[in-house]
C-alpha cells in the first residue's frame, strides 16, 4: 500500500508527504474504523450524524439513517446537568469534556469520558453538517479501580471498618457538630489484650478470623450512630456521643462488655480481654490528633496496669508524657555527643558452637535514670525520627569494631546492624552504609543489614531500591524477628536476604508445645531449601541448643552464649582464643 502510494506520487509528479483530498478521506475513513475510542461527528444541535465503529459498539444507536441527539444517547436525570453545561461551554468557547453515563445493550450502565470541540472549517456550513467532533472513552472500569482504592484508602481491608485515616476525618466532623450544638463526645480506643497468642497458637488466618469476629461483636454493642474504626492491629476506636463528660466511663465499658462473652469462628469460641482508654471532648483534647493521642495513651496506662480494665485521660497521665518529651531531648543530645554506647551479643554456629559473628545492640546510660533498657528509648527514637541519627551512630561504631577484628581467627566473622523502616526509606540510605564500611575498612560481605519482616514485606520503590544496590556490593541481609509479621516463607523467597532470624518466643517455648516444635523444625526446612542460613533468637537453655541442632540450625544467639557485652569485654571473653569458651559443653 505505500508502495503504491510513493508510485502514484511519483507519477503525479507530488513530493512524498503531499495527499490529495480523496486520499486524506480514505486514511481518515480507515484512521476512524480501527481506532478502540469511540469517535462521533455532530449537527450544531448535537444530533449525530456520523459515528465510528467503536462508538456505534457503545451505544445503541442500531439506524443509520436516524440523527440521535446527545440526550438519547445519554438519557436519564445524571446526564441533565452534564449536558446542560456541554451546551453552554460549546455554545461559549467551542469545547467541553466531561462524564456521561449510559446503558449498554446487555442492560449494564457504563460511565463514558466524552470530549466535544467544534470543527474548523472554514467554508460554508450546508444544514446538518457536522459541527462538532467527540471522541468517547469507556472509564468503567477505570472508576470502578479508583473507586476500591479510594475505599482500601480510607477502609482496613480485614473488616471492612474505616481505618485510622478516615476515623480522624470522621471525628473532624463530629466535633465540628458538637461544638454547634454543645453536646459532649467521647473516643474510646480498645486493644485487645495478648492477642499475639491467637495468631501464635492458632495460625494468623484463625487471628484474621478472630478479628472479623471481634469487629463484628463491636459493631452490635456500639449504639446506632457511633463510629467505629480498626485504627491498628488489634485496636478499634469508637467515637461515642455522650450526653455529659461524666457519662465517658460507662461509655466505655459498653466496649469492654462487648467481649464479656466469647467471640465465635468457624473453628471455635475465644474468650477476649481488652484495654480500654477514654479521652472526652473538649476536656481531654481540641482536635481529633490529641483526643485520639490522648484516648491511646489511657488505654496504654491501663495495660501498663495490668490490662483488661477502662482507664479515663487525666492530667497525671499529660505529665507522663511531658516526661517523654523530655527523654526525648536527652537522648537527642545523647546522640548528638556520642554518648551512647554499642554492645555485641556473639552469634554461636550450632554445629560445633564456634562463634561466628556477632549483633551489634544499642546501650544507653542516663544521667540520671541510669541504666536504660532499649525498650525505653528505642520506640522514642522511631517516633520522634531520632532513630535515624542513632541508627547512623551504630552503625558506624559497629563497622569500626568489626574491622578491628579482622585479624581474629574466625573466617569471615560477620557484624550484623538493625536497619529502622525510617533508616531504609531514606534516598541515601545506601551512601551511608558504604560510607560507614569505606570509613572503618571493613569489607560489605562482613556487614549483615538486620530488618524486620514487615518492612521487608511492605517496602517502598526507595526500599527495593536500597536494598538490592546494598545485595549487589556483597552486604548481607536478614529478616530480623521471623514469625512476628507475616510468618509466610512464600513471602520471604523473593526478598534480597540471606538469613532468616527465628523470633525468640518461638525459641522459647519449643520445650513445653509441640507446635512451637513444628514451626521452628518446618521454617529451618524451608529456608534451606531456599537457600537461607537460619539463626534462631533468645537460645537461653541447653535442651533448646539440642533440639536446634537436631533441626540442623545453622546459628543460635542468646543468653546461653552470653549476653550482650561491651567490645573489649567480648573480644577477651571469646576473641582472644579464637573461638567460643562453650564449644566443649556445645558438642557433648
Amino acid at each position: 500500500m505505500v508502495e503504491s502510494f510513493e508510485d502514484s506520487s511519483k507519477e503525479e509528479g507530488r513530493p512524498w508527504g503531499e495527499t490529495t483530498d480523496l486520499e486524506r478521506l480514505a486514511l481518515s475513513r480507515t484512521l476512524l474504523a480501527i481506532m478502540r475510542d469511540g469517535v462521533f461527528f455532530a449537527d450544531a444541535d448535537l444530533r449525530v450524524r456520523y459515528a465510528n465503529p467503536a462508538f456505534r459498539s457503545m451505544s445503541v444507536w442500531d439506524d443509520e439513517r436516524d440523527a440521535p441527539g446527545l440526550d438519547e444517547l445519554y438519557p436519564g436525570p445524571f446526564n441533565a446537568r452534564p449536558l446542560t453545561n456541554a451546551k453552554a461551554a460549546l455554545a461559549a468557547v467551542g469545547y467541553w469534556s466531561g462524564e456521561l453515563a449510559r446503558t449498554d445493550r446487555n442492560g449494564d450502565i457504563r460511565l463514558d469520558d466524552v470530549t466535544i470541540a467544534l470543527t474548523h472549517n472554514e467554508g460554508p456550513r450546508r444544514e446538518g453538517s457536522a459541527r462538532y467532533a467527540a471522541v468517547v472513552r469507556d472509564v468503567t472500569a477505570q472508576r470502578e479501580a479508583e473507586e476500591r482504592l479510594a475505599w482500601a484508602r480510607n477502609h482496613d481491608e480485614l473488616t471492612g471498618l474505616p481505618n485510622r485515616v478516615l476515623f480522624a476525618a470522621l471525628l473532624e466532623s463530629a466535633l465540628l457538630r458538637a461544638g454547634a450544638s454543645g453536646s459532649a463526645l467521647a473516643v474510646v480506643a480498645a486493644d485487645l489484650d495478648n492477642f499475639k497468642r491467637f495468631n501464635t497458637d492458632f495460625s494468623h488466618d484463625e487471628g484474621d478470623r478472630i478479628l472479623r469476629a471481634a469487629a463484628d461483636r463491636l459493631c452490635l454493642r456500639v449504639h446506632p450512630g457511633d463510629v467505629l474504626a480498626r485504627t491498628g492491629g488489634d485496636e478499634f476506636c469508637v467515637i461515642m456521643a455522650l450526653r455529659s463528660a461524666e457519662d465517658a466511663h460507662a461509655a466505655a465499658e459498653i466496649v469492654r462488655d462487648a467481649f464479656a462473652e466469647p467471640v465465635a469462628t468457624d473453628n471455635g469460641a475465644y474468650a477476649l480481654r481488652t484495654s480500654v482508654g477514654v479521652a472526652v471532648w473538649p476536656r481531654d483534647g481540641a482536635d481529633a490528633a490529641s483526643l485520639i493521642a490522648a484516648a491511646e495513651l489511657a488505654m496504654q496506662e491501663c495495660k501498663d496496669q495490668g490490662k483488661d480494665g477502662v482507664m479515663c485521660f487525666d492530667e497525671g497521665l499529660y505529665r507522663e508524657r511531658k516526661g517523654r518529651a523530655r527523654l526525648e531531648a536527652s537522648l537527642r543530645e545523647a546522640i548528638a555527643a556520642k554518648t551512647l554506647s554499642v554492645h555485641y551479643q556473639p552469634v554461636v554456629r550450632v554445629s560445633d558452637g564456634m562463634i561466628e559473628g556477632v549483633e551489634a545492640l544499642v546501650r544507653w546510660r542516663h544521667p540520671e535514670r541510669g541504666d536504660l533498657l532499649p525498650d525505653s528509648f528505642i520506640p522514642l527514637a522511631e517516633e520522634t525520627g531520632l532513630i535515624v541519627g542513632l541508627g547512623e551512630l551504630v552503625l558506624n561504631t559497629a563497622c569500626g569494631q568489626g574491622a578491628s577484628w579482622t585479624g581474629n581467627t574466625v573466617p569471615d566473622f560477620k557484624v550484623a546492624v538493625n536497619v529502622s523502616p525510617l533508616q531504609l526509606e531514606r534516598d541515601d540510605f545506601p551512601s551511608v552504609i558504604m560510607k560507614a564500611l569505606d570509613s572503618a575498612g571493613l569489607p560489605p560481605q562482613r556487614l549483615v543489614l538486620e530488618i524486620t519482616e514487615s518492612v521487608l514485606l511492605g517496602k517502598t520503590d526507595t526500599a527495593r531500591r536500597s536494598l538490592a544496590r546494598l545485595k549487589g556490593l556483597g552486604v548481607g541481609m536478614s529478616v530480623d524477628d521471623f514469625g512476628t509479621g507475616y510468618s509466610n516463607l512464600v513471602y520471604v523467597k523473593d526478598l534480597p536476604v540471606d538469613f532468616l532470624k527465628i523470633d525468640r518466643m518461638f525459641v522459647r517455648d519449643m520445650e513445653r508445645s509441640s507446635v512451637a516444635r513444628e514451626i521452628v523444625a518446618g521454617t529451618i526446612t524451608m529456608a534451606h531449601r531456599m537457600n537461607l542460613r537460619v539463626v534462631a533468637e533468645g537460645v537461653e537453655s541447653a535442651e533448646q541448643f539440642y533440639m536446634l541442632r537436631s533441626m540442623e540450625c545453622d546459628s543460635a544467639q542468646g543468653y546461653l552464649f552470653g549476653a550482650a557485652l561491651p567490645a573489649m569485654e567480648l573480644e577477651g571473653r571469646y576473641l582472644c582464643r579464637g573461638g567460643s569458651r562453650h564449644s566443649s559443653f556445645l558438642l557433648r
